[in-house]
């Protein structure tokens, strides 16, 4: 349906801009050669109009068929129109970028109305001798100026769909079909019993006896929530357990509400009043009398209301008004909420103020799904009766992501056709394009994209061009938003496109539209974003016409309305040669916003010239191709490109950029990677940005990764000045400044949308480091700053910028090889710091960290890295880093001590140390800590590793202070020369314990060989546990008797005064247990 594919903002920005005061400015020096003048007025005029009509669109008001084909061609006109006036518009944009560039003078200029039609003046002057660019400003006003003819006409159409009969029965129609009531509609319940008992767990656990206070109602209601996308059976759930005997016997009312997507607090009300079979006559009683009557009949009782179906998450006042007479409920009283948005959980926890409950629903498991597939789907027939039909079901209900509607109506659907070729059609059909059941589960799932603004809307539709269980990460998605010119940036909006990019993309994951997925990527995690394949299939259909995803077995019709493109090659052995996709099927796209094109190891799809120069339109081109080709010239005329990537899947060849990129003044990121691997990606290799001269003329540049400064003119700090617009920056060649005043020509501090900075200097300039740290002082960032690299500064004090409050808002901190600097800043005060890294800082002797404000030093500090910090000798302070997990020590030999940790600390890595003891941890989480608690009265370490610590005697003080570590599942202790026992009841300590590895220490010993201590002991260890014993010369005796049957693997290497293994092996608990494990010897002298 293209009534979707318009929105009204968009529309609304284009031709707001036309008519804006300064490009009306323009018109006055144009229009009397051109014509344009009376078009614009009568644009200006039909504004109101079009926006009235898309606006009443975009609810979904429209009814019959052919008056749809009319509506349809119209806004299939407006959006080509507006395509096309946009296109213009960017263009005088870009010609008035490359002027400034020309002229020398890149400065943001603001002032006076007078100014800046003097500016456009001029700027008309320049550009409009080219009579291409006049052509096509004259066709795009006549175009818009026609279909604004007809606006008038269209609105009485729309308003009389709008208004009539039809149409309010075709919205009673919806709103009946969404109301649910407490009734089962199934007899059955598949595959929910875990989740059913916890919820009847919650809703029938005793609270705890304190005394009833009916005026101070706080507390005394508790909420849960479920959460889930449409059609996963969360009224399903909600209905049983309404009608579970044990659960209705703890309450002494029980309601039951549709809340659906109107969210009326009075209406609300009077539908609980009417639940709670209250007789009064409320009429027309006012909000406040009608709550007064809820109140009363409350007071006494102990309430379950089930709020089923809330779409509303955000009107905090409704809310609270909603929730005020429910707080007079007895003590116990609670409310069970169905959403499809996660955010709705913390809402109600807010305004009832209790502990936020909620349990989120997936698709069924495959045995269930099956189970309840098959009673649809084979219903009144014996399934064993028709085999073939069966193997056929379990493939289509592989494709319904275990969505219990689904399997409902489409089984439903197949059992009316016990045919084989019907059901081989259905498999190989998009099931949303199925006339048979598109009704119910169109209805169900289009109802979360209808319940969207319009400007999510094409966002949404937008991810379809995309395979199925695409993995969306966050930035490369708003990237692709914003560079494809689908986030429009109203006039008087402040924030940046990316900034609204990741609220629409937060919106969409809130409403279930989009599954957050977690990649482990080595020792790192990555959020992800990944579409339901129900939802994908919502996705593509109501973006036909305007989005498109096309593989090499696909098919090769590809409508010339598309915006956006994706194209993928599958291998060789899966296609026939003669469907591989030719490029120059998609040159007739006179439209296309969006080309990305995916080729496979074996296959590539080469976008050529001849190509590119057919796609004017073109915002964003990503290509990831298998082997090497040449960057393509015509790529450098695409004026209006936002986003370039070119990304080899092999091959370590780079591509060489001609100097003709930096013409692309509208251009923000580009990327040109030499390995699709994570780790080996590359922005453009240094040694090829280093040949791109006066890349400042890209002044819409977000992320320059490695920008080396050099003498030479066009390659000095002050191309940076005018990149306003950076987000990312590594500066490298720092000792290439000749002098403060010329770093001060880079402008770091005006730059506010700094996210990211790396300042790197690659050799010490001759004589002193006061010419260095002058530079350092005016390369000062704006406060903005979140992220600070610096490696090689060759000055011995910090900066000014780094001890004052300009740098509040920093959260990662990296300096490296910085070999003079002796006094660090005070880190330990910024407040929103999480990750810091010192790596080879040899004049650094000691680290004082003095508290923050509020109270502890490092309030919010995860991550602490200290590396080859060789003169590091103590590490001082109180009360610090409440929230740490994750510590490592290397390679500080003179370090003798560390501050006491967090019980937050989840891994601990310490080798080369000079530490005589182990950090204790702390105790006290109550002072001097700020906003952070202790969550639990045990650690929550689960790795520790303790590397060539020469000084270590003893791990009691670290051990002994606790007396359990229950995570802790992997310790390593390794070439620890002097360390001489293990702490007592050292095994009773560990009960989670799974590897084990002692190596390389010759002194060390048990601590006692009393067998009945320590049989007293083992039995709390896991059945998984890896021991490995390895150069231990003073080690006597091993517990294995006691050992041994909680063991999965052992071995002993180079320990020559063990028992002898022969005993062990005799041992009869050893030879019962003898299959559970392993064992691996090796005795000799050392």
């Amino acid at each position: 349906m293209a009534w979707a594919l318009v929105a009204e903002s968009a529309a609304s920005v284009v031709i707001e801009k036309l008519i804006s005061t300064p490009i009306s400015y323009v018109w006055e020096r144009i229009a009397g050669r051109s014509s344009m003048q009376d078009e614009i007025q009568r644009l200006h005029q039909a504004l109101p109009r079009i926006q009235t009509i898309l606006g009443i669109v975009e609810r979904g008001q429209t009814v019959t068929t052919k008056q749809n084909d009319q509506l349809d061609a119209w806004l299939w006109q407006l959006r080509d129109a507006v395509d096309q006036a946009e296109d213009v518009l960017d263009e005088m944009e870009y010609y008035k970028l490359e002027k400034e560039v020309q002229a020398g003078d890149n400065k943001v200029q603001q002032g006076t109305t007078l100014n800046l039609k003097r500016k456009f003046a001029d700027f008309a002057n320049n550009i409009f001798g080219n009579e291409d660019t006049l052509r096509r400003l004259r066709e795009a006003v006549k175009a818009l100026d026609n279909v604004a003819a007809t606006s008038e006409t269209l609105l009485q159409l729309v308003s009389q769909l709008y208004n009539s009969d039809v149409k309010r029965q075709q919205e009673d129609e919806i709103r009946n079909a969404r109301e649910t009531s407490s009734f089962k509609t199934e007899d059955t319940m598949f595959g929910r019993d875990t989740e059913k008992e916890r919820i009847v767990e919650w809703l029938t656990k005793p609270t705890s006896d304190e005394p009833e206070n009916a005026s101070a109602a706080v507390g005394k209601v508790s909420a849960f929530t479920i959460v889930g996308m449409g059609g996963l059976g969360k009224t399903t759930l909600v209905q049983f357990i309404y009608h579970d005997e044990e659960v209705r016997q703890c309450f002494d009312l029980v309601m039951w509400v549709c809340v659906s997507d109107q969210f009326d607090v009075t209406m609300l009300t009077r539908k609980i009043l009417e639940a709670a079979k209250v007789r009064d006559s409320l009429g027309d009683k006012s909000l406040n009398t009608i709550q007064d009557i809820l109140k009363e009949n409350l007071i006494s009782k102990k309430f379950l209301l089930v709020l089923d179906d809330i779409w509303n998450d955000d009107k905090i006042l409704e809310w609270n008004k909603l929730v005020a007479p429910l707080k007079f409920g007895k003590k116990g009283s609670k409310i069970l909420f169905t959403t499809r948005m996660d955010s709705v959980a913390k809402r109600v926890a807010n305004v009832l103020q209790c502990k936020e409950e909620f349990l989120k629903l997936s698709g069924l498991k495959k045995v269930d799904f099956m189970h309840l597939f098959n009673t649809h789907a084979f219903a009144g027939v014996n399934i064993d009766d028709h085999g073939n039909l069966k193997l056929i079901g379990e493939q289509i209900a592989e494709k319904l992501g275990g969505c219990p509607l689904a399997a409902k109506i489409l089984g439903g659907c197949l059992n009316s056709y016990m045919d084989e070729k019907y059901w081989t059609r259905i498999l190989n059909e998009n099931f949303l394009n199925l006339q048979e059941s598109e009704d119910n589960i169109r209805m169900i799932l289009r109802l979360s994209y209808h319940h969207l603004p319009t400007s999510l809307q094409i966002c949404f539709r937008y991810c379809s061009i995309f395979p199925k269980d695409h993995l969306f990460e966050k930035n490369e998605l708003i990237n692709m938003w914003t560079g494809s010119g689908l986030i429009k940036k109203p006039i008087h909006e402040r924030r940046s496109l990316e900034d609204i990019g990741k609220e629409y993309l937060n919106h969409l994951a809130r409403k279930s539209l989009f599954d957050i997925k977690i990649i482990q990527y080595g020792s790192d995690c990555e959020q992800h974003y990944v579409m339901h394949d129900l939802l994908h299939d919502l996705a593509q259909l109501v973006s036909s016409g305007e989005c498109l995803g096309i593989e090499d077995d696909g098919s090769r019709d590809i409508p010339e309305t598309i915006r956006h493109l994706y194209v993928r090659s599958v291998p060789v052995n899966k296609v026939n040669p003669v469907n591989r996709v030719n490029p120059l099927m998609i040159s007739h796209l006179k439209n296309l916003r969006t080309l990305v094109i995916h080729s496979n190891k074996d296959y590539d799809v080469v976008v050529s010239n001849e190509v590119l120069k057919e796609l004017k339109s073109l915002r964003y081109l990503r290509v990831v191709t298998a082997d090497y080709f040449e960057f393509p010239d015509e790529v450098c005329k695409l004026i209006h490109l936002r986003y370039l990537s070119l990304r080899l899947v092999r091959g370590n060849e780079i591509f060489i950029v001609p100097q003709s990129v930096c013409r692309l003044y509208h251009l923000e990121v580009m990327k040109l990677q030499t390995n699709i691997f994570k780790k080996k990606l590359l922005d453009i290799p240094s040694d090829k940005m280093e040949k791109i001269p006066w890349i400042g003329k890209l002044t819409s540049l977000q992320e320059l990764g490695k920008f080396r400064v050099r003498e030479e003119c066009g390659y000095r700090i002050d191309q940076l000045k005018n990149l306003q617009n950076l987000r990312k920056l590594g500066i490298w060649g720092l000792e290439n400044v000749r002098s403060p005043e010329e770093a001060a020509d880079a402008n770091l501090i005006e730059k506010r949308n700094l996210d990211k900075l790396s300042l790197i200097w690659s050799t010490n300039r001759s004589g002193g480091p006061e010419v260095d740290e002058q530079v350092l002082d005016n390369l000062e960032p704006h406060t903005n700053l979140k992220g600070l690299v610096m490696e090689g500064y060759p000055g011995v004090r910090s900066p000014h910028w780094m001890t004052g409050t300009s740098f509040s808002n920093i959260r990662s901190i990296k300096l490296s090889n910085c070999k003079r600097w002796e006094d660090l800043p005070t880190l330990g005060q910024l407040p929103l710091l999480k990750f810091l890294k010192l790596r080879r800082m040899p004049a650094v002797k000691k680290l004082w960290c003095s508290r923050s404000v509020g109270g502890c030093a490092f309030p919010s500090l995860e991550k602490l890295e200290l590396k080859s910090m060789r003169n590091l000798e103590s590490f001082e302070g109180e009360h610090m880093f409440p929230l740490l997990n994750k510590l490592e020590i290397n390679s500080c030999p003179s370090l003798k001590g560390l501050p006491a940790l967090p019980l937050t600390l989840t891994q601990l890595f310490i080798a080369k140390a000079g530490l005589t003891s182990l950090p204790m941890m702390q105790q006290d989480c109550s002072n001097g800590q700020g906003r952070a608690s202790c969550l639990s009265s045990h650690p929550a370490l689960y790795r520790v590793i303790i590397w060539e610590c020469p000084s270590l005697t003893s791990l009691d003080g670290f051990m002994l202070q606790q007396q359990c570590f229950p995570a802790l599942k992997r310790l390593s202790i390794v070439e620890c020369e002097n360390l001489r026992h293990l702490p007592e009841k050292f095994f009773q300590k560990l009960p989670s314990l799974e590897d084990l590895l002692i190596r390389k220490c010759p002194n060390l010993t048990l601590v006692s060989n009393d067998f009945s201590l320590l049989e007293e002991s083992l039995p709390v260890l896991t059945a998984r546990l890896f021991l490995d014993i390895y150069g231990c010369a003073s080690m006597t005796s091993l517990p294995l008797a006691e050992v041994c049957p909680r063991l999965s693997q052992l071995v002993i290497r180079n320990c020559e005064k063990l028992f002898p293994i022969a005993q062990i092996l005799d041992n009869s608990r050893m030879r019962r247990a003898r299959r559970a494990f392993t064992v691996a010897t090796t005795i000799r002298p050392h």
